[in-house]
């Protein structure tokens, strides 16, 4: 070291570099899938408008945690399928970085945060708050028995903006609206998934892991995966529609379509057909609601 040199320079570093294999770990840049959906549930259930900070806080909370628990009971499950896969042998737990112990903990923590936003919010988000966790924490096995695995992780993202919704009303009668923005969420999600899913094909074989590019090809998986998507279009219209969106909301929904579409563009790589790509579609998918009261 030379002299003058900061000694606490390298506490610092592995501090910075800790973090940094937990934001990777958990992939939090991810939850630009989840926080807008959510914002809009919240949105619809307002009936126009933003509820109080304190709720919206809540439920931002509720999101991350349960983003976290589930992205990491999704690595802990997949830490052996994914040490004999060269795409994803590298990530923390396979490769050593990360302990077991500790990705349980990043785990427990994401529960944590989740709870106490349900807690927090009370009334049918406490009564309700187990449900979500159910495919949260098993979405990640379907890959061993069904090739339909894909509509697992579309189910858990479909939950958020309903899960805001109920939270924002403190009810459990569901508007026609945040039910069609559940089905769309459902659909464009799960349609992201079998595109990704392309990426993983030989390993998938070779493993006997399920998915439907590995079960049917990729030309059969994309077309299934395409029809999800005008699912997923149908269902934002209905949307548009039945909040008497105006110019604006019917821009979103042309924008969102405009992304789904170029998810199956074969000159760009499937990891940007899914991420950007497939989040920018949820993303202008979200201000199909929120516009809905500009002309």
């Amino acid at each position: 070291m030379h002299p003058g040199e900061d000694v606490q320079a390298i506490p610092n570093v592995q501090r910075k570099s800790a973090l940094a294999m937990l934001f990777k770990f958990t992939k939090i840049e991810h939850t630009a899938f989840s926080l807008p959906l959510v914002i809009a549930g919240c949105w619809i259930g307002s009936e126009g408008r933003l509820p109080s900070l304190a709720v919206l806080l809540l439920v931002v909370a509720a999101a991350v945690g349960a983003r976290i628990f589930g992205m990491s009971s999704n690595r802990i499950f997949d830490r052996a399928l994914d040490s004999r896969n060269p795409r994803t042998a590298s990530r923390e737990l396979p490769s050593g970085q990360m302990s077991v112990r500790m990705a349980l903990a990043v785990a427990s923590a994401g529960l944590a945060i989740y709870l106490a936003a349900c807690t927090a919010l009370g009334g049918w988000c406490l009564i309700l708050s187990p449900v979500p966790l159910i495919p949260l924490l098993g979405y990640s096995l379907l890959k061993r028995f069904t090739i339909f695995c894909h509509f697992g992780i579309g189910l858990c993202l479909a939950l958020a903006p309903i899960g805001a919704y109920v939270a924002t009303t403190n009810d459990i009668r569901l508007s026609t609206s945040i039910l069609f923005f559940g089905v769309f969420v459902f659909f464009w999600l799960s349609g992201a998934d079998i595109i990704y899913a392309l990426l993983d094909i030989q390993s998938d074989v070779a493993e006997g892991v399920h998915s439907l590019p590995a079960a049917l090809g990729p030309v059969k998986a994309l077309g299934i995966s395409a029809a999800c998507e005008i699912a997923a279009c149908s269902a934002l219209a209905a949307v548009c529609f039945l909040m008497d969106g105006g110019g604006a909301s019917a821009g979103a929904l042309l924008l969102s379509a405009a992304a789904m579409l170029m998810m199956y563009l074969p000159g760009i790589p499937v990891p940007m057909r899914f991420f950007p790509i497939s989040t920018a579609a949820g993303i202008a998918a979200s201000f199909v609601p929120i516009l809905s009261r500009f002309p």
